[in-house]
């Protein structure tokens, strides 16, 4: 019983309303919130790589790829449910369809065997080797003997597993579940280096006293993975929403990747306490605790704002470092670099380039390369003046070159010349890259081979021991020259990677938006770059063949899935020429034991040549067994290949396409590396030709490696 108190009616009024106030906050709080009711409930799975995702200092997930599924759950309806864990145990996860994502996924083509993937990638990265300071860990050969860290059942421990046995390194690998222990192994002692992605590397090595190194490999495409069925319209969904936040500057996307690698984020008083500010008004109690609430919030990010940007200041010294080096490369390369424009005007030349021909940078730029390095007339008296001309006339035969050129002294030198011609939109041309080589050794060299020869061949028969053992040696010189081009091939396809990455991320536009031109030479030095890395890639596997250092990886795989993936592969030519496919595999071809990979590579070959010349008609693919063994045919309508060239076809560096009009790319290497090949996995390959009709390649080889009859 209540004594002792009078309540008037409007003081009553009043103790009823802060009576019911709480209940009235809290409904008018979940009512401002989205009606998903039966919104689809997602489990996304979370490990420790910051800044992609992490969990934050308050245990909320958080980072670039945790922002852009937040916003497409917003906008599809869905409920998040995450999952903590180390790498290897979202893996597992994914695997078995206990969640639904797993972010920063990188693709592959045993991982898209096993997970679904989206098409339109979030983000591109590579992998780089971090070691303490004054360690001396400077390029790949530096490792051997070493301990290095790296990410359990990650692309950089597959990668550079398989790295370090070509090279016979024998370096330890130290597997870890997550990344947060990697640089600690280093800075305690535990481990020479770590390999980690280039966005934990730029977050975390400094505070741990680590620098990053030269060793750079393995650029990928990371995506949100989901379990190999049933959640296509979740990554549709992704597509959708990705294809459009990457064509907006203002999108989430773009703020994510800013607030991660920029931290240009203002901070948001969230909605619904703007909304319980508005009706709670005067209450000083409710005023009170939120003014404590939002100093907290703004204390803390006040804090992080400004230890990321001291983490950008770091990012960009980093940056400026990289440049430094790669500028030093070009100046300082062993071949003469040169730029010169439409009218022959010269406005590059590296250092190596002016020592070579004796000219200062001041004395040789802005005059003209004929009268400079190139003669106004040849030894035959053939005037080079119009050399413009006959290069505008017909460009592509201008590719690759040798010719007389002469030094500020008069003297004739040799070089052997490969040009890039660039073009504007009309098609006209707007500057020539130029990279020489001195061959003027070399050019005496084989004069005097010519006429040791010509006195060889009259004395032949006295010489028989001779030549036997000379030849004895030019076998063996040649072994020692594909050994070292198998070493030196990861030093020329460590920068052409990192020139391939650093394109990827300005294209992206993460240090900024690029205009339509900029994009336009992104891309062509992007696929320039490319261009020049298969190249480096078919000459070592020609080089490691011939020095016998080729190993094969037998496992058992779906041939039929193999073949329609390098069919898939060349079907944009396909389309684009507007040419026909004819694909006919028997219902018994499935389970091999092979080398995977090599054989999906003569597939992949020998498509691509029937495609490359094939300009009407169709290419065929038909596969069957026989007797132990798997037959599979190639066949086209293309330009086909005389009788006379069908003998050297196998041969290293021929081209049934030469001379200065040929019309199609190549280096002659891909039929003699598939020949060698399917020799190594004890199978055979046949021709069949007609001159202007098509050609048919057959390959045959055991359905189970060592049962060869």
């Amino acid at each position: 019983m209540m004594t002792g108190i009078k309540v008037s009616g409007r003081g009553w009024t009043e103790w009823r309303f802060l009576r019911w106030f709480p209940a009235l906050l809290i409904w008018l709080v979940l009512g401002s919130l989205p009606a998903h009711a039966q919104s689809r409930i997602v489990t996304v799975g979370v490990y420790e790589n910051a800044p992609k995702v992490f969990m934050d200092a308050s245990g909320e997930p958080a980072g670039i790829f945790i922002d852009i599924i937040k916003y497409i759950a917003k906008q599809e309806g869905w409920r998040l449910q995450y999952v903590t864990g180390t790498w290897s145990q979202g893996l597992d996860r994914l695997e078995k369809g206990e969640i639904d994502l797993m972010p920063d996924v990188a693709y592959t083509a045993e991982r898209d065997r096993i997970f679904a993937f989206h098409r339109t990638q979030v983000l591109s990265s590579w992998f780089q080797v971090y070691a303490r300071q004054g360690s001396g860990i400077k390029s790949i050969m530096d490792l051997a003997g070493k301990r290095i860290v790296v990410l359990e059942r990650s692309v950089q421990e597959e990668a550079f597993s398989q790295m370090t046995n070509e090279f016979g390194l024998n370096s330890k690998l130290i597997p870890l579940p997550d990344y947060k222990d990697s640089f600690k192994y280093v800075a305690d002692g535990k481990a020479d280096a770590a390999i980690t992605n280039r966005f934990y590397g730029l977050m975390h090595a400094r505070k741990f006293g680590l620098e990053d190194t030269a060793i750079i490999f393995a650029p990928s495409n990371l995506f949100f993975a989901a379990p190999a069925q049933g959640r296509q319209p979740l990554l549709n969904a992704i597509d959708t929403h990705l294809s459009r936040l990457t064509r907006d500057s203002d999108s989430i996307y773009y703020q994510s990747l800013n607030r991660w690698t920029a931290e240009k984020v203002p901070y948001i008083l969230p909605a619904w306490v703007m909304m319980a500010g508005l009706i709670v008004g005067g209450g000083l109690l409710l005023s009170l605790a939120v003014s404590i609430l939002l100093k907290r919030q703004v204390t803390a990010r006040t804090r992080a704002l400004s230890e990321q940007n001291e983490k950008m200041i770091v990012m960009n010294r980093t940056l400026s470092e990289e440049e430094r080096k790669y500028r030093e490369l070009l100046e300082h390369a062993n071949s003469i670099i040169l730029h010169w424009t439409r009218d022959g005007q010269i406005t590059f030349m590296n250092e190596f380039g002016q020592r070579f021909f004796g000219y200062s940078e001041a004395d040789i730029v802005g005059r003209h390369v004929v009268g400079t390095i190139v003669p106004e007339t040849e030894r035959d008296g053939r005037d080079l003046r119009p050399l413009m001309d006959r290069i505008c006339a017909d460009p592509e035969a201008f590719e690759q070159n040798v010719n007389e050129n002469i030094r500020c002294n008069g003297e004739r030198v040799w070089i052997a010349w490969t040009n890039k011609v660039y073009f504007d939109d009309q098609g006209g041309i707007t500057g020539i890259l130029s990279i020489g080589s001195d061959i003027t050794e070399r050019k005496r060299v084989e004069e005097e081979l010519r006429l040791l020869n010509r006195e060889l061949e009259q004395r032949v028969f006295r010489r028989t021991a001779a030549l036997a053992e000379a030849l004895e040696k030019a076998q063996a010189a040649d072994q020692v020259k594909s050994a070292f081009l198998a070493t030196m091939s990861h030093e020329l396809r460590t920068p052409l990677n990192s020139i391939i990455g650093f394109t990827g991320i300005l294209l992206q536009g993460l240090p900024g938006p690029l205009n339509e031109e900029q994009q336009k030479q992104m891309r062509m030095v992007q696929n320039s770059s490319r261009h020049l890395l298969a190249l480096i890639n078919d000459v070592l596997d020609i080089s490691k063949i011939e020095a016998g250092q080729l190993s094969l990886s037998i496992t058992t795989f779906d041939l039929r899935v193999s073949i329609q993936k390098m069919v898939e592969s060349v079907s944009p030519q396909i389309i684009q020429k507007g040419i026909e496919l004819k694909l006919d595999i028997a219902d018994d071809v499935h389970s091999a034991t092979s080398d995977q990979r090599r054989i999906e590579q003569i597939i992949l070959n020998l498509l691509n040549n029937a495609v490359k010349f094939t300009e009407s008609g169709h290419v065929g693919l038909l596969c069957r067994r026989d007797t132990g063994h798997y037959v599979l045919s190639v066949s086209d309508t293309g330009i086909g290949i005389r009788a006379e060239e069908i003998p050297g076809l196998f041969q290293p560096f021929h081209q049934i396409d030469t001379g200065l009009a040929r019309k199609h790319e190549g280096t002659g290497l891909g039929l003699s590396i598939c020949h060698k090949l399917i020799v190594m996995l004890g199978g055979t390959i046949e021709v069949k030709s007609q001159w202007g009709t098509g050609s048919t390649f057959t390959i045959r080889f055991p359905i189970q490696t060592g049962e060869m009859s």
